[in-house]
């Protein structure tokens, strides 16, 4: 009689325990980026069972397990309604922003080569604070990015960029609101002025799953999205301001129609036929069902009280920053901030954070592109039970945070400074001994941000291909 392996669960669990010590508590409220919390352990717990009774369910196949169809429809339908799409909409959840923004890019492709042809290349035209997910999209399918610079709010210029549609335009995307700043793009004015243009319009709003609901509670946030007559598709995450498990995002177009181009259909071998209607196969449905198991317990007025405590805690963010002089760019109306300050190092800033226990992300900016260097935060109903003592930690950080100085030339920036983008695999060697000679673990990387904004970012992306393809 055969046996079944001895697995050792208790060892297993203890040596991964080790491994996840290193890592920031992610539901403590001390990182201001990367993590979406509610602080409601009673929410957590709901999320964490729902995904472990579905979490070996396979999505490839709803005939086999009809489950997965009826809750993707339901959370679907939600969006659609929130967003006050059309009734002819249609959507899928995917596994986050980079494939929902993958998705719409593909439809927008497939409905240019059905016009144009093969041969011409298809051009993708937004403003440079585009979520770079868009600018994979393109690279992946082949289409050329057209990137227009922003106004003083960090918006698209609507003429500059409409300006830049020609007819091998395939499609136009816009943000709302964009990652860097938290401002909205102006889409309702991009939308009017695309009327007689076949270009295909979608909106990036995978950060804004919260906007319906603070606007219930009476903020003057603008909703903006398949609500407006003339944009093809939208994106919505749920692992970020619906505080889903990873990885739970909505693609949603206008109809079926503009669906079809994004669906992959094979039965051109031995096996079955495949449909796909996002770029995955298979995957687990666990993030399908801890988000339908948190838009059910919290519904409209739940959500909206969650956005209420994090727009309570934004403003006392602002208050606490605007009192050691920083300033917030761009004035977003939203829970995606980003401060700049010309008397502090924020480099040094963020590190001293760091000795705190918080977690600040750095944003370089790009003297180049004109933007500036700034520290970046994304607020969360959690925020409302720390930041009060994030505001009495600032007093410490600040005054021990070096005073704002120019870069000086030192031989790695000179080095740096000297070679093309075709040459940055002989920099590796420096940016290695920078770093201490050693891995990421442990390496205070934070002085990379001052190179980035010195640097052409063409420059910067060879160096960091080379560099992580060295460290990862």
């Amino acid at each position: 009689m055969s046996r079944n392996p001895s697995i050792g669960k208790d060892n297993v669990l203890n040596s991964l325990e080790k491994i996840l010590s290193k890592d920031m508590d992610p539901h403590a409220g001390r990182l201001w980026s990367y993590v979406y919390e509610t602080g409601i352990e009673e929410l957590r717990s709901l999320a964490e069972d729902a995904y472990k009774l579905s979490l070996w369910r396979n999505m490839l196949d709803p005939t086999v397990f009809p489950s997965v169809l009826e809750l993707e429809k339901s959370i679907t339908g939600f969006i659609i309604q929130l967003f006050e799409a059309p009734e002819t909409s249609v959507g899928n959840v995917t596994s986050g922003g980079t494939e929902s923004n993958f998705m719409a890019a593909l439809a927008s492709r497939e409905k240019f080569y059905k016009k144009m042809g093969r041969s011409t290349v298809p051009r993708l035209v937004a403003p440079n604070t585009v979520h770079p997910s868009v600018i994979k999209a393109a690279w992946i399918l082949g289409m050329k990015p057209v990137l227009i610079p922003t106004d003083g709010a960090y918006r698209a210029k609507t003429n500059e960029l409409i300006s830049s549609v020609d007819e091998n335009t395939a499609l136009v995307v816009l943000s709302s609101p964009n990652y860097p700043f938290g401002t909205f793009d102006p889409v309702r004015e991009v939308a009017e002025s695309l009327n007689k243009k076949d270009a295909w319009l979608h909106v990036d709003s995978c950060l804004g799953f919260a906007i319906p609901f603070a606007r219930k509670e009476g903020y003057k946030i603008p909703l903006q999205g398949l609500n407006v007559d003339r944009v093809d598709s939208m994106s919505v995450d749920l692992h970020k301001m619906g505080y889903a498990p990873r990885g739970a995002s909505t693609i949603i177009y206008r109809n079926r129609e503009r669906r079809k181009g994004a669906l992959f259909v094979y039965s051109k071998w031995a096996g079955y036929p495949l449909v796909n209607q996002i770029f995955l196969s298979s995957r687990t449905s666990g993030p399908l069902a801890a988000t339908w198991s948190l838009i059910n317990a919290l519904g409209v007025d739940g959500y909206a009280m969650l956005a209420k405590k994090a727009f309570l805690a934004r403003e006392k963010l602002i208050n606490a920053m605007n009192k050691y002089g920083f300033k917030l760019e761009g004035n977003p109306p939203y829970l995606v901030l980003a401060f700049s300050q010309t008397g502090l190092d924020l480099v040094d800033f963020a590190r001293k954070a760091g000795e705190m226990h918080w977690h600040i992300q750095i944003q370089p900016g790009s003297k180049k592109l004109n933007y500036p260097m700034t520290v970046h935060f994304t607020v969360t109903p959690v925020h409302l039970d720390v930041v009060d003592q994030f505001s009495k930690d600032l007093d410490w950080i600040v005054n021990n945070t070096e005073s704002s100085h120019e870069l000086e030339e030192d031989p790695v920036l000179h080095a740096l400074k000297s070679i093309s983008p075709s040459e940055a695999n002989k920099a590796v060697p420096l940016i290695m001994e920078a770093l201490g000679g050693g891995g990421l673990e442990g390496a205070d990387i934070s002085f990379i941000s001052k190179y980035i904004y010195e640097l052409n970012p063409d420059i910067v992306e060879e160096l960091f291909r080379e560099v992580s393809n060295a460290l990862l």
